[in-house]
């Protein structure tokens, strides 16, 4: 409720008041607007976000640029203006957090890639971003993730399973 405009609240609170909605009527106005105004906030399509970074290669860190496009859902890493590597999301499996302001990208059949943010707040908003990738890629089915190619996921077991699809967020598979 606090997380309203004091606006919106007093509105609310008058709607109560006027006896045109109910005190439960009114919590549960809010906690609509409340997700109303996340979800306009969280909406990143179209968006894209350029972070100044370093890369560890050849025994000394290099600084790059790291873009995450929602455009073309793909990451960039870009050296000197050039676009040296590009990442769909579709690849990215995971992000890990280490020691003060470095942090790694770990991707599905590829190597991981140990960055360096420029400040905390750059490492704060690359992840979340980055975890927005993460959980778009939870959506899709997991042979999408892996690009078709069973060969690129991290393990593959022998045997016969069951796709069981009970539940929204999540795919359980059952021998």
């Amino acid at each position: 409720f606090f997380q309203l405009s004091q606006e919106k609240i007093l509105k609310i609170m008058n709607m109560v008041k006027n006896k045109e909605v109910s005190i439960e009527g009114a919590l549960h106005l809010a906690q609509k607007e409340v997700y109303a105004e996340k979800d306009s906030q969280d909406s990143l399509t179209g968006s894209q976000f350029n972070f100044s970074i370093y890369k560890y290669k050849h025994y000394r860190w290099q600084k790059r640029i790291l873009q995450i496009d929602f455009n073309t859902k793909t990451i960039f890493n870009i050296e000197k203006g050039i676009i040296k590597k590009q990442f769909p999301f579709s690849q990215v499996k995971a992000c890990e957090d280490t020691e003060r302001r470095r942090f790694s990208i770990v991707f599905h059949g590829r190597q991981d890639y140990e960055l360096e943010a420029v400040s905390l707040e750059d490492k704060r908003k690359i992840a979340y971003l980055l975890s927005r990738v993460i959980q778009s890629n939870s959506y899709k089915r997991p042979a999408e993730s892996c690009s078709g190619r069973p060969a690129e996921c991290d393990v593959i077991h022998e045997g016969l399973l069951d796709l069981q699809q009970n539940t929204f967020t999540s795919t359980e598979w059952v021998k």
